[in-house]
């Protein structure tokens, strides 16, 4: 939420065309993505992007810069809610995808859905609290709006 309420004119294209919602929800976990890092451990001798890596050795996969690559995303840095072929890794990939990713589109989507519809104005009413001391998990501490119907 504190991504469309720093980009009113993406709040706005919401509000012109909620068929945007779902890719919304998509481009909001990648710009701002909940889970920042995740560890593996190498199962098998592999290349990743030109850097060997051993069988045993661990490594960290830093999904939020990922989800910024410049190289698989254009404007990576800019937040636009009907982005097409939004491939992030906020959830994961293949047998380390969230069992819970559905569950958290949904309810991501049926919020935005909802607020837009109960309020005709929504906005930030003063700074966001800090974000929680955490290099995994990224989350506001406290998020203050002001909203009218």
């Amino acid at each position: 939420m504190l991504a469309l309420l720093q980009h009113p004119e993406q709040l706005q294209r919401l509000r012109d065309d909620p068929s945007l919602i779902p890719s919304a929800v998509e481009e909001l976990l990648r710009y701002d993505s909940p889970v920042q890092l995740d560890l593996r451990r190498i199962v098998e001798d592999c290349d990743v992007n030109g850097f060997p890596v051993k069988r045993g050795e661990d490594i960290v996969v830093l999904i939020g810069g990922a989800n910024r690559d410049p190289e698989q995303f254009e404007d990576p840095d800019g937040l636009d809610v009907g982005r097409e072929g939004n491939s992030h890794i906020s959830f994961g990939r293949g047998i380390h995808a969230c069992i819970g990713a559905p569950l958290a589109r949904l309810e991501a989507r049926i919020a935005i859905e909802v607020l837009l519809e109960r309020f005709s104005s929504i906005r930030l009413a003063g700074p966001p609290a800090r974000f929680r001391p955490s290099i995994v998990l990224r989350g506001l501490e406290s998020l203050p709006v002001a909203a009218s119907a």
